[in-house]
């Protein structure tokens, strides 16, 4: 299984709410025992053991609207099929602190999530989405998931981290069925 966080290299980038992805992969490494080190020209990635199962955790090198080529070099690079992918990502179409795993579904206007499925021509990949809506959004869309989140903000999104990796180390136990029945709340 590869798990991918989407997010935009940078330090400008580090705590915004589009980052949120590369947030989770960074707090899987802390919990995983880290078998090998990849650096590629699209994505940094390790192979780690979480769950006593081997999976690899991605970062793409690229920026957000193109991501699909970090993840597609990925795939290839790891010999993973597409329906091994899990895709981890802001939505500004869900509220802060919830998360909704989803499987096979369009992409709602996430570019990032464009960009994978245009380089991979599939849709059959699992995407556990992170709500990132705040209660009031006074500026548009892009400058609003490009802001960090709010000092207010920050213990719910800590604790949606918690469950975004509760709900994969449940996808890694059990299966994808029983987490999507778990978390999508």
């Amino acid at each position: 299984m590869l798990f991918a966080g989407l997010g935009n290299p940078g330090k400008e980038y580090k705590k915004t709410r589009h980052n949120i992805g590369f947030e989770v992969i960074d707090e899987l490494k802390k919990i995983s025992q880290i078998k090998e080190i990849y650096r590629k020209k699209f994505f940094c990635g390790w192979k780690v053991i979480l769950e006593e199962k081997e999976v690899f955790l991605i970062k793409p090198k690229t920026y957000m609207n193109e991501s699909g080529k970090a993840i597609k070099s990925a795939l290839d690079f790891f010999d993973e099929k597409i329906e091994n992918l899990f895709l981890i990502h802001d939505d500004l179409d869900i509220e802060l602190g919830k998360i909704k795993i989803i499987k096979d579904r369009g992409p709602g206007g996430h570019k990032g999530v464009i960009s994978v499925m245009e380089n991979l021509k599939s849709n059959n990949f699992v995407r556990i989405r992170f709500g990132i809506k705040g209660e009031k959004i006074e500026t548009n869309f892009i400058n609003y998931v490009l802001s960090p989140f709010l000092p207010e903000e920050e213990k719910i999104v800590e604790a949606t981290v918690k469950k975004v990796i509760s709900a994969i180390k449940e996808i890694l136990r059990s299966n994808l069925e029983k987490a999507m029945s778990l978390y999508n709340n």
